[in-house]
């Protein structure tokens, strides 16, 4: 049965029941974690019955991927990549990347990786989640590697992979209170991209 506010909105509208379960599971998956948040607070924070998500989602599992969707297009590409490509120098962009994270590890509602944590916490290798989480990540890595193309690293992949553990790790350590790790890491990453010849200057 429908909620009264159910009635009164449509999915097709703004506040809809969908854009309302999707807002809600991705505050809470953020805030806490896809295991420990269940489907009735996700319901009871969207103001919708049960019944309503499963008519827009057909498990967890879809209402988690589309979380996962939603914050690859509002984080990495409508924040990270627009912040990054407001550089001049694809090089400058490439330090860029560790500016906005230590940006991000100062904000109030830092809670670490969404994409990390839903992966390290769905062991199931085929499980719909964890590929949407795997996918996230490798699109941040595309988006590095793209930059380092851009700016004549030899190995473009390569670099990616390295600039993108560097960040991983100071993820870690920014959740363990390290607020500086970023700004540690983007020296390291200074130095990778110096001893490719990269055009560091914004």
């Amino acid at each position: 049965m429908a909620t009264r506010s159910d009635k009164r909105r449509t999915p097709a509208e703004p506040g809809g029941a969908r854009e309302r379960l999707l807002r809600a599971a991705y505050e809470l998956f953020r805030r806490h974690s896809l295991n420990t948040v269940g489907v009735d607070r996700i319901v009871a924070e969207a103001d919708v019955a049960k019944t309503t998500l499963y008519r827009h989602f057909s498990s967890k599992d879809e209402l988690a991927v589309s979380v996962l969707e939603h914050h690859e297009q509002v984080w990495t590409r409508d924040w990270l990549e627009r912040t990054v490509r407001e550089r001049k120098t694809a090089g400058a962009g490439l330090l860029a990347i560790f500016d906005a994270f230590d940006d991000w590890f100062r904000r109030d509602d830092f809670r670490g990786c969404l994409f990390t944590n839903a992966l390290l916490e769905t062991r199931d290798p085929g499980s719909p989640v964890q590929t949407a989480a795997a996918t996230g990540l490798r699109n941040i890595r595309a988006l590095i590697a793209g930059l380092a193309k851009e700016a004549g690293v030899r190995d473009p992949d390569l670099i990616a992979r390295q600039l993108q553990m560097l960040l991983l790790g100071a993820i870690v350590h920014a959740v363990e209170g390290q607020l500086d790790a970023a700004r540690q890491a983007r020296e390291v990453a200074r130095v990778l991209l110096e001893r490719d010849g990269v055009r560091l200057d914004s």
